[in-house]
């Protein structure tokens, strides 16, 4: 189960109509749609990056990963939003920030955005959870070089765990431990670091509260 199908659930209107009252290019709603020879005549480029990201999608098909990419902007840039509702400065500031299918050279792992208050900004990375692997196994899967990146910029990272309705907020700028992993078989048998967490560690989403905690931290 992936972003596309449980969020195909979560969004009231439908992944669709929210991408299209979103403001979303036809070449993503194409993509949300499955369409691959309509895409394929009518956005070319856009195809041919998509069947470029063999890296990225692991065991996926190009348009299953695709789906994916597409569902889990729309849930990021939701959350923006709401952010922004609350206070905050929310800038999106990562490879794809854009919201176009970019070639495989040209995906990189940039934090999601920069939120700023007060004068003060950091880079704070995204991640959903669709199925409650974090909380049932007491660990966070980061992809390739992830974790690494986090750690050097200091960075905030929020989880999400959509089928808990919860949220995990970590602070790269502290000590966060990891276990490397050489092959990870959901990675499609790339390296992975794993970040031990606790159900402790997991609070109620409430977009209120999770801003006040992101101001505390910054």
């Amino acid at each position: 189960m992936g972003a596309f199908t449980e969020l195909s659930k979560f969004f009231s209107k439908g992944i669709v109509n929210q991408a299209r009252a979103m403001g979303y290019s036809e070449d993503n709603i194409l993509i949300l749609l499955g369409d691959t020879a309509a895409l394929q005549r009518q956005f070319p480029q856009t195809y041919q990056n998509l069947m470029s990201c063999s890296h990225h999608r692991d065991r996926r098909t190009p348009i299953e990963y695709g789906q994916d990419l597409v569902a889990s902007w729309l849930f990021e840039d939701s959350l923006v939003q709401s952010l922004s509702n609350c206070g905050l400065e929310v800038s999106l500031s990562g490879a794809d920030c854009n919201r176009e299918i970019l070639s495989n050279t040209n995906v990189s792992s940039n934090s999601d955005c920069l939120i700023t208050h007060n004068g003060v900004s950091v880079q704070v990375e995204i991640m959903c959870d669709y199925t409650g692997y974090w909380e049932r196994t007491g660990r966070i899967d980061l992809r390739d070089s992830k974790y690494q990146k986090l750690c050097n910029t200091r960075s905030l990272f929020l989880g999400i765990s959509t089928p808990t309705t919860s949220y995990i907020l970590l602070d790269f700028g502290g000590n966060i431990p990891a276990h490397y992993i050489p092959s990870h078989y959901p990675y499609g048998g790339k390296p992975a670091y794993s970040v031990p967490v606790n159900a402790n560690n997991f609070q109620h989403l409430n977009i209120a509260s999770l801003a006040e905690r992101i101001k505390e931290l910054i």
